[in-house]
């Protein structure tokens, strides 16, 4: 009987044949502690697609990532009436206590889009932005409602002048939901008309919130890479002063950043690094053109070395252990 070679990885062992051996690439066995997964779950408001969050929350428990990070976007929000705010945060907190492996949330703008609503976020989840570290990898949570935006910013449409931001009304998510179900083309092609997704956004970041995430990338000087999350996508257009400071801070530094809120998915790579746009993770379409439309989540490997490989994996070709068939969705199906 051959004897056993001692294991070149933990945990496996590898008989002794000889030079030839049916397996090979042995060079790229995971180097753990190094090497770790996360999944990144995007949109799922803005008049969610019924039961697509939820199938995201499945596939993340078949893939079993080191931790999950919710990008924002949670709620349908824009109430100041508490018992829709619990009661939208019922719903989606059901959803998530599906999840098997820890969940990070990122603020978006229908999370805390008014200072009440802000308020219980602190209640809720203890902070608006925060970091942490995770085998020598920064985690950078940043807050792009600071301070929180009215729902017209995104349209670009101004309040009456005696109106001040705290004082907007609710909006009628049931007038909304009633419009897009009678024609979901014709409801994307007038939020696609109202904003343009390629301009800068309308995100919010605070001068004291850009000090704090610059002095806390300068105290983690030492890590090998740093993921910045935000809701909203603050490099698109003229940059945002805020993220100048913390890109300023990390002097060259590598990172990634991630962030959502258009439901549409692109990749801009700035002075080497990527920035990425995630699609959504069950939220309404918002465009009328195909690419970069796709419910998806996103499977991030953080490797020993260089940067981060990066999946994304749309939910409609994501099967489990019974199969079933593979059928695509349209995007606008008939509303009949």
């Amino acid at each position: 009987m051959k004897q056993a070679v001692a294991p070149v990885a933990p945990l496996l062992q590898l008989p002794g044949i000889g030079p030839a051996t049916p397996w090979s690439g042995l060079e790229h066995w995971p180097q753990r502690p190094q090497e770790f997964n996360f999944v990144l779950l995007s949109d799922r408001t803005g008049l969610p697609k019924p039961g697509v969050f939820e199938r995201a929350i499945a596939a993340t428990n078949l893939l079993r990532p080191d931790f999950a990070i919710q990008i924002g976007d949670c709620i349908e929000g824009y109430t100041r009436n508490p018992a829709q705010l619990a009661a939208e945060w019922a719903e989606f907190d059901a959803m998530t206590a599906a999840l098997e492996v820890p969940l990070f949330r990122v603020p978006g703008n229908h999370d805390v889009s008014n200072p009440a609503m802000a308020a219980d976020w602190l209640r809720r989840f203890g902070a608006l932005n925060y970091h942490f570290r995770f085998r020598d990898v920064l985690f950078l949570v940043l807050n792009t409602q600071d301070p929180p935006q009215r729902a017209a910013d995104f349209a670009g449409v101004d309040p009456p002048a005696h109106q001040a931001p705290e004082l907007e009304r609710d909006l009628d998510i049931g007038k909304l939901q009633r419009e897009q179900a009678a024609n979901p083309r014709a409801f994307a092609e007038r939020i696609e008309a109202a904003m343009d997704s390629e301009a800068r956004q309308p995100a919010h970041l605070s001068a004291d919130q850009a000090e704090w995430a610059a002095s806390v990338v300068r105290e983690h000087s030492d890590v090998r890479w740093t993921v910045m999350l935000m809701h909203i996508p603050a490099w698109q257009g003229e940059m945002h002063p805020a993220l100048v400071t913390i890109r300023q801070a990390l002097a060259g530094r590598p990172y990634t950043a991630f962030a959502g809120h258009l439901h549409n998915y692109q990749r801009r790579v700035i002075d080497g690094c990527d920035h990425i746009r995630l699609g959504p993770s069950g939220g309404c379409w918002v465009s009328t053109r195909d690419e970069g439309n796709f419910d998806h989540i996103t499977w991030v490997t953080m490797t020993a070395y260089g940067p981060p490989r990066i999946a994304n994996l749309v939910l409609d070709g994501i099967l489990g252990v019974e199969g079933g068939s593979f059928r695509p969705k349209p995007m606008f199906p008939d509303p009949a």
